[in-house]
């Protein structure tokens, strides 16, 4: 418990129900029977999109909806979320297997700490859990710069932009155990323009492919 506690202090928030907490920290892999983050990640999902489009909403009143789309995106994204979750040292508290592999760990650091933000808003109410994510996404929301949008948004601009189409993502192959998968997805628009990528989740497999093929298009 006191290793709960640190995390606590970091996120200065203190739990009511501290099984709440921990339930949002452990992975699927971690015991059978256990309650795992899943429902959590779930709803802290739906929270913290909420509390971000509140905020630049009102930050960035002059941007155009696009714009505040491209920003939410940033700031909710698996990247954020995982440099959130250092932030408060998440990682040194989750529950999941020993099976585990490092490259499985950025998805489940990222996931696990939209779960904690589910779990402090069961916890408390919409008024804490804003507390919370504005104090934790304060140098986010202040530095966000959208020169460096994610792939794919890049990607179907530069599509639409030139050829007046959209690229096209198939999943290739999925192989690993349940709990630690590997996906392979390509991209590929007109016949000129492939590329393949890996990930952990069909998400990243996407961005990663995206992020090959336009690193061949703007050579």
């Amino acid at each position: 418990m006191s290793r709960l506690i640190e995390l606590i202090k970091k996120i200065k928030y203190e739990f009511k129900d501290e099984g709440l907490l921990i339930r949002a920290l452990t992975h699927s892999s971690y015991k059978k029977k256990v309650q795992n983050y899943e429902k959590l990640e779930f709803l802290g999902d739906r929270v913290l999109g909420l509390i971000i489009s509140k905020k630049i909403f009102l930050t960035f009143q002059n941007d155009s909806e696009g714009n505040l789309a491209k920003k939410l995106s940033l700031l909710v994204c698996k990247d954020t979320l995982v440099k959130i979750s250092d932030k408060v040292n998440l990682k040194d508290h989750l529950k999941t297997s020993k099976e585990i592999s490092n490259s499985s760990l950025k998805s489940i650091k990222a996931n696990s700490m939209e779960a904690v933000i589910g779990a402090i808003f069961l916890d408390s109410d919409l008024h804490a859990v804003e507390k919370v994510i504005l104090r934790l996404w304060k140098d986010e929301i202040e530095k966000i710069d959208l020169s460096n949008h994610d792939p794919k948004s890049r990607l179907q601009e530069w599509c639409l932009r030139k050829r007046k189409k959209l690229p096209i993502y198939r999943c290739i192959s999925k192989k690993g155990p349940e709990h630690d998968p590997e996906f392979t997805f390509s991209v590929a628009f007109d016949e000129e323009f492939f590329a393949t990528g890996k990930g952990k989740n069909k998400q990243d497999a996407e961005i990663n492919a995206a992020s090959i093929l336009l690193k061949q298009i703007e050579k």
